[in-house]
């Protein structure tokens, strides 16, 4: 499969001045991914005035490996993730030695024994009861807007949480923030991954030797974090470009700021809104999903437009009466159509996508060791997150009941209006990666984060 051509509008982006900072919204299959790579070839390409290396960047491991494909070795170009990119530049910079990021399961364990250790001090309070989740979630926030101060946090305004802590809790927070940073060093763990953007602009500060790359160009861009995007500001030179591709209605990692809050210089951001992916009946559906009440918090959100492409059929949504069977009957469909489309099977979790495609032979997983990327009929399974910037021909979005969407201990951690927020652009995400055909399946209620089935939306059947 050759790299799609841009189109219209899309040219003038993929030649946008090559210098500066340039934002380009974009809703679900609106070209984004097609015109990053075709924007890097561009500014890579020896023939383009203040040409120079590029990197191309996104979020997740799964997408880089879709982006090498379609790129197929172009000359001078990166393509990476923000992770290894700030562990390879802190590592060359000396600063980063082997095993010194903390990942999840350690930093939960170093978060409870703060959150444990900093109420020892208080007054007992329920406050320090509260979900892991919830600390962990707090303290990548802090790290993702770079606030380094106990003033910085109490007077930023903490855009992402809908029900806003007080000035004591914020206190409490930051003790808890102390400790943990005392038993993660203690522990041999120097960094999690939400503090190198941090370090990485304190190296690049210091850092007197000619950048690397010339340009950077990021798809994806409003998974990351602003303190990610403002390093990424820095480690191009005077004369070099920050070229950033985004939706913020597929935002799903829990910063949504608008870009002029990250110091970038963004004299127009372009805007696309006619969807070239999804057929008009998924579309409307995603059209529908943008204007519910969960999206309504976020900055910069682009509404889509009506689909380019020729009708097909309404969304599937499918009722059963145990889980068991639900899993068993999207199994069977799933190894159907996989003989003849490309199928993508999305969840929430790992183990449900697993749990969808048990028996079916020859699944690929999308997770974060997926090497190649097939083009020919066949089953990937995975998570919403895994699917960011994927597309595939039939697309099945299991266990989508009430009793599981949005998720109880998501709920139990963040309260249920920002739990359904960050659930719904979940949703999305699985929607909007089905260019033909989505199933949608539940066991009980459908979730509440989706149209209802009386929409006009979906063929419903049970």
């Amino acid at each position: 499969m050759g790299l799609p051509i841009p189109q219209g509008h899309q040219r003038d982006v993929v030649y946008l001045a090559a210098h500066g900072h340039q934002v380009v919204l974009g809703t679900a299959g609106t070209g984004k991914t097609v015109m990053a790579i075709h924007r890097a070839a561009h500014l890579a390409d020896a023939r383009t005035r203040n040409n120079g290396p590029t990197l191309l960047l996104t979020y997740n491991k799964s997408l880089v490996t879709y982006l090498r494909h379609l790129a197929n070795k172009l000359p001078r170009v990166t393509i990476e993730t923000y992770g290894t990119f700030a562990r390879g530049y802190l590592a060359a910079q000396g600063r980063m030695g082997y095993n010194q990021i903390a990942g999840p399961d350690q930093r939960k364990v170093f978060v409870e024994q703060a959150v444990k250790e900093t109420a020892a001090s208080y007054k007992p309070n329920s406050f320090f009861d509260r979900a892991t989740d919830f600390f962990l979630d707090e303290l990548e926030w802090i790290d993702g807007n770079g606030l380094g101060t106990v003033e910085a946090y109490l007077a930023v305004d903490r855009v992402g949480r809908m029900a806003a802590l007080q000035p004591g809790q914020r206190r409490a927070v930051w003790d808890i923030r102390k400790n943990y940073l005392a038993a993660r060093t203690a522990g041999g763990y120097p960094y999690d991954w939400a503090s190198l953007p941090a370090s990485v602009r304190t190296s690049l500060a210091a850092d007197t030797v000619a950048r690397r790359y010339k340009h950077i160009v990021v798809d994806e861009a409003q998974d990351l974090s602003p303190e990610s995007i403002r390093s990424l500001a820095e480690a191009i030179p005077a004369d070099g470009s920050l070229t950033l591709f985004a939706d913020y209605a597929q935002q799903i990692y829990g910063q949504r700021v608008s870009w002029r809050s990250c110091g970038l210089k963004v004299a127009k951001t372009e805007v696309f809104l006619d969807n070239y992916r999804n057929s008009p009946e998924i579309a409307r559906l995603a059209i529908a999903m943008a204007q519910m009440p969960h999206f309504r918090d976020s900055a910069d959100l682009v509404e889509p437009r009506a689909p380019q492409r020729a009708a097909g059929a309404k969304p599937t949504l499918v009722s059963y009466p145990s889980t068991e069977a639900e899993a068993a009957a999207v199994a069977t469909s799933v190894a159907a159509f996989a003989k003849v489309a490309r199928v993508g099977v999305l969840a929430r979790t790992r183990a449900e996508a697993r749990l969808a495609v048990q028996g079916v032979a020859g699944v690929r997983m999308l997770h974060d060791q997926l090497q190649r990327w097939e083009i020919e009929a066949g089953v990937y399974a995975g998570t919403y997150h895994s699917a960011k910037g994927l597309e595939f021909d039939v697309v099945f979005l299991p266990f989508c009941g009430a009793a599981r969407s949005p998720d109880s201990d998501t709920v139990t951690a963040f309260g249920y209006d920002e739990a359904a927020s960050r659930e719904s652009r979940l949703l999305y995400v699985g929607v909007t990666r089905a260019r033909d055909e989505l199933i949608i399946t539940h066991t009980g209620d459908p979730t509440p984060l989706l149209p209802a089935p009386d929409s006009g939306l979906y063929q419903v059947t049970t």
